[in-house]
């Protein structure tokens, strides 16, 4: 099964992300109507959300415990958020600067990210 499990639309910029359940993220161009980029993860990603304070920065949420910070017009990760979870990422929200995950046994962690 190679579902989507989220899409996100950016507040300003003509770009749309989608999480799949195999372990990667695609960015589309929303104005030209095609794919931007592929962004691979390790494991399925549930949850992404672009970054309030930047033009450039999507959040994902991975099946694998991490949180990523990606640059989307360099293709990279500028930052991770790790540890706190013992069990998969289910979903995450974004506020400023700051993020909140929860997992399948339910708990739920506050992290921040710069």
């Amino acid at each position: 099964d190679d579902s989507v499990e989220h899409i996100a639309f950016h507040p300003t910029r003509p770009l749309v992300a989608a999480s799949f359940v195999k372990d990667r993220v695609c960015v589309w161009d929303t104005a030209l109507q095609r794919l931007r980029t592929t962004l691979a993860h390790p494991d399925g990603v549930v949850k992404t959300q672009w970054a309030g304070d930047s033009e450039h920065h999507l959040v994902t949420c991975c099946l694998d415990g991490v949180v990523r910070v990606w640059d989307v017009d360099q293709d990279v990760v500028v930052a991770e958020v790790t540890g706190g979870h013992s069990s998969q990422l289910l979903d995450m929200r974004i506020s400023e600067n700051l993020v909140v995950t929860s997992d399948d046994g339910g708990s739920v962690k506050v992290f921040r990210i710069s």
